[in-house]
């Protein structure tokens, strides 16, 4: 039988507490969140860079309550697109289906982006050998499709693995800077007056990236139909993966004020690699541990994202929204071969042409934008399905009514706050790319919430 058009389950009881938690801090990329979106969110926050992730991680919190509650009822491959469903309704759920969709393949995109530009400056500049960003992306692309068909066990495991290395080094560098002789250690970073437009207007632009670097918090719900006890480890991942995150965010965004120099932000942002010079500053030849942090957590936060990816892509198909041969099951590894194949090409042409189109930080400001927008409309969406789920719920406790409709609403209500500095003041080119795409998607996601999907035949395919 041809292994491509074989349909099933996917493998159960495969992902434990642990793995899934670095599922979602691998898909978050704590360093590489660090290099890329927090070094856009200081261009705006300056020294009063902590205080935007300081917010941001309260916003993220209150998000993960909502989808945590949520995950104690519902679980499958769909993610949050199949939470909104079952409680708003199946066009509601189709829309989030169809920006969560593109949202989760876009990831490994920006991710290979970034990295081909990062790894091929690096080199140029440390060791003189000047290899074409676009390599890079080609090889962290087939590395990642392999460990992904192989199972989501070991590429969760993979995840542990590089998500362990990167935290430590990149911890280690940030205690190293806060600890130095003559570090100017300060509480002014909670101010916003420090922040780079000496208002709150710059800290809610920082929010915006800050979100961006935390963006796959929630990835281990995809996962329902594979991860132990899913009702129970999925929310505990959620909420233990986004407070470790955060932490993880605000060292290392004050130790990168400390470390720089207060009064000289402005300048870490426009630097080609902050983070590097940093590190051969206070380490010398051991800066490149920190090289070695940044490859691994780019390709493990590209592996996090195929996973999330793939599932969200094979529900799709599995449902009749797409063909069904996005519903493949690999015979042997029980993973969903097909969505990952697909999701390989894509992210390879996206970065690839985007990239040589805009050029590599452009193209990662547009890819940001867009990434950002959809993410804030589902979650969004998510913490008010959570609120129509429980509203009705009687003999709740009055904890039960805080995480359940308290801290939604709340989401919902601080998100608009990030949402609205996205589009005003409207950007310049070509960052406007980026809101113009966002909107021609959502509009066509809205769309096709009202188109019929195919009633798929699995049983028809699985035969063929």
């Amino acid at each position: 039988m041809d292994i491509n058009r074989q349909v099933g389950a996917l493998s159960r009881d495969s992902v434990g507490l642990i793995p899934g938690i670095f599922q979602a801090l691998t898909h978050m990329g704590p360093a590489a969140g660090v290099a890329s979106s927090l070094l856009v969110a200081i261009g705006f926050a300056g020294a009063a860079t902590p205080l935007a992730v300081l917010l941001t991680l309260v916003i993220v919190l209150l998000i993960s309550a909502a989808v945590g509650s949520l995950a104690t009822v519902f679980s499958s491959a769909g993610g949050l697109a199949d939470y909104v469903e079952q409680t708003l309704g199946s066009r509601a759920g189709v829309f989030v289906g169809w920006l969560y969709a593109p949202l989760e393949l876009l990831i490994a995109p920006i991710v290979f982006i970034f990295f081909g530009q990062f790894l091929s400056g690096t080199i140029s500049s440390s060791f003189g050998l000047n290899i074409p960003w676009w390599i890079f992306v080609i090889v962290a692309a087939a590395f990642v499709c392999f460990v992904n068909i192989r199972g989501v066990k070991q590429s969760t495991v993979t995840g542990v693995v590089v998500g362990t290395a990167e935290i430590a080094i990149f911890a280690a560098l940030a205690i190293w800077m806060i600890a130095a002789p003559g570090a100017q250690n300060t509480a002014a970073v909670l101010n916003p007056a420090n922040s780079l437009s000496h208002d709150w207007s710059g800290v809610f632009k920082a929010v915006i990236f800050s979100i961006l670097a935390f963006q796959g918090f929630e990835t281990v719900a995809p996962l329902g139909e594979e991860v132990k006890d899913p009702r129970r480890t999925i929310p505990r991942t959620i909420v233990y993966s986004t407070i470790a995150c955060g932490a993880f965010y605000l060292l290392c965004s004050y130790g990168a004020i400390v470390g720089w120099g207060f009064d000289n932000m402005a300048s870490f942002a426009s630097a080609s690699s902050p983070w590097s010079d940093l590190a051969q500053r206070f380490w010398g030849p051991a800066w490149l541990l920190v090289l070695f942090a940044l490859v691994n957590s780019f390709i493990g936060n590209a592996n996090a994202g195929t996973i999330a990816a793939s599932r969200i892509v094979f529900s799709l198909g599995r449902s009749g929204r797409l063909p069904a041969w996005f519903a493949t099951i690999h015979p042997e590894h029980l993973t969903p071969s097909f969505a990952i194949y697909f999701q390989t090409v894509f992210s390879v042409v996206v970065a690839i042409a985007l990239g040589l189109a805009l050029g590599p930080v452009p193209a990662f400001t547009v890819l940001g934008a867009v990434l950002t927008v959809f993410a804030i409309i589902i979650y969004m969406l998510t913490c008010l399905a959570c609120i129509r789920y429980y509203a009705p719920k009687r003999n709740q406790t009055l904890g039960e009514i805080v995480v359940r409709l308290v801290c939604p609403a709340l989401a919902i209500i601080v998100l608009i706050a990030p949402l609205y500095y996205q589009f005003l003041p409207w950007p310049d080119y070509p960052g406007n790319i980026g809101n113009i795409v966002s909107i021609i998607f959502v509009v066509l996601a809205f769309a096709s919430a009202f188109i019929p999907a195919r009633k798929p035949n699995l049983e028809a395919e699985s035969a063929n």
